[in-house]
């Protein structure tokens, strides 16, 4: 791997979080800005500092670059970390976004068994290159857009073997792109149309026959249930969650996303890694957050796509709970796989600052799928994920909004994009 200097770096913007795993509180507003700044690394980074200092450096032989980049006043941010995506799925539910903007409900629609269970039948129906096609040309566009990790869940085909179809379709992404990517099982999205009104019978298929042999195969390292009204009650996707830890995984639920359900809670209970959505969390769902290291993921887009409530990011954050931003890109109820977008949403709609919106896009980001200890961060050691950005500070990426200011994205110290 070459070893490359960039220099005359505006605004570098490392998130150094000096070896912990997150930010909280007014931590979060602590971005380590460094201005005229420089960078050494390789597939690491291996030396940051100011330009002048790299100068300096070079003079006394302990950097020696085989290259050097001049990056004229621009921006470098960590990349960002996607800890919360549908990016594999079949089919197309555009015509579904074009009832709820005649007034029907997420909810209306799945109730006449649209929503999660269209995108089951175009899922049922692809093969798995088709799958990893599309899914390709997702991640493709957010790299151009700065995320350089993805976490990727399975949940749209509610059999044995389309479940293991699509978290095979993962993992051939996995093996086919630089960018890290980590993949869910999440076969407790909803129930298939043939255990509507059986749903045991359906957990029992879950438990008893998709776990093992996502266990056995290593397609997962997370397991992921939808514990909310409509969906699966606080007991069914305890026992789903439950089974998931017998069988190696890590947890992440989808929580409180259409009301006050209690599952922050039991995701806080059970350890999960991340609690997401949370637009209904309660005040004991809050404090219970504050008193684990489960991340409290907030998914902007799907509130503004289904003209839902904001989570109320402002009293998570200050009540000292772990935050982070995710796209939940997927095609019924959030199309978006800009990460530069939710951050807008996120500092307009949650009231979140610039500095609270960085943080939680990259540290805490890879913080919610356990990486925080190799990305989401520019300091020594880490891997040499960055973006750069056409902008003199990191504050107009959220002035100019709906345009990419990304021009460069690095992986493991590749330029990708």
């Amino acid at each position: 791997m070459m070893k490359t200097l960039i220099t005359n770096i505006g605004s570098l913007v490392t998130v150094d979080a000096k070896g912990k795993k997150f930010k909280a509180g007014d931590e979060m507003q602590n971005i380590g800005e460094i201005k005229n700044a420089a960078m050494f690394f390789d597939s690491k980074i291996l030396w940051i500092g100011t330009t002048t200092d790299a100068k300096s450096q070079i003079n006394d032989g302990l950097i020696i670059p085989e290259k050097i980049i001049d990056a004229q006043g621009k921006t470098i941010l960590p990349g960002f970390v996607d800890s919360h995506t549908h990016i594999v799925f079949g089919g197309n539910r555009s015509k579904e976004f074009a009832q709820r903007l005649r007034g029907a409900t997420y909810q209306e629609i799945a109730a006449e068994g649209g929503g999660i269970l269209t995108t089951v039948k175009g899922t049922r129906e692809s093969s798995t290159d088709e799958l990893v096609n599309s899914g390709k040309k997702i991640i493709n566009n957010a790299i151009k857009h700065g995320t350089t990790a993805f976490e990727i869940k399975s949940g749209y085909g509610l059999s044995t073997d389309s479940e293991l179809k699509m978290l095979n379709a993962i993992q051939k992404l996995k093996n086919e792109l630089t960018v890290h990517i980590c993949s869910t099982f999440l076969g407790a999205h909803d129930f298939p149309t043939e255990y509507r009104n059986n749903h045991d019978a359906y957990i029992d298929l879950i438990c008893n026959e998709m776990l093992p042999v996502v266990r056995e195969q290593n397609l997962a390292e997370f397991c992921d249930a939808f514990i909310d009204k409509g969906y699966y009650s606080l007991k069914e996707g305890e026992r789903v969650l439950r089974a998931g830890l017998d069988n190696g995984l890590k947890l992440k639920v989808h929580c409180d996303e259409l009301a006050d359900f209690g599952s922050t809670l039991l995701a806080a209970k059970m350890g999960a890694v991340s609690a997401d959505h949370l637009l209904f969390v309660s005040d004991e769902g809050i404090n219970a957050l504050k008193q684990s290291e489960t991340v409290a993921t907030f998914l902007p887009g799907t509130a503004y796509f289904i003209r839902m409530p904001y989570a109320p990011a402002r009293k998570l954050i200050e009540n000292g709970c772990i935050v982070a931003l995710s796209t939940d890109c997927n095609p019924g109820s959030c199309f978006t796989e800009n990460m530069q977008t939710i951050l807008s949403l996120a500092v307009i709609n949650m009231n979140m600052s610039a500095e609270e919106a960085i943080c939680a896009a990259t540290l805490n980001g890879a913080a919610a799928i356990c990486q925080s200890d190799v990305m989401g961060s520019l300091e020594v050691g880490k891997l040499a994920n960055f973006i750069v950005a056409d902008v003199s500070s990191y504050t107009d990426i959220f002035y100019h909004f709906g345009i990419n200011h990304i021009v460069e994205t690095w992986v493991n110290g590749q330029r990708v994009y």
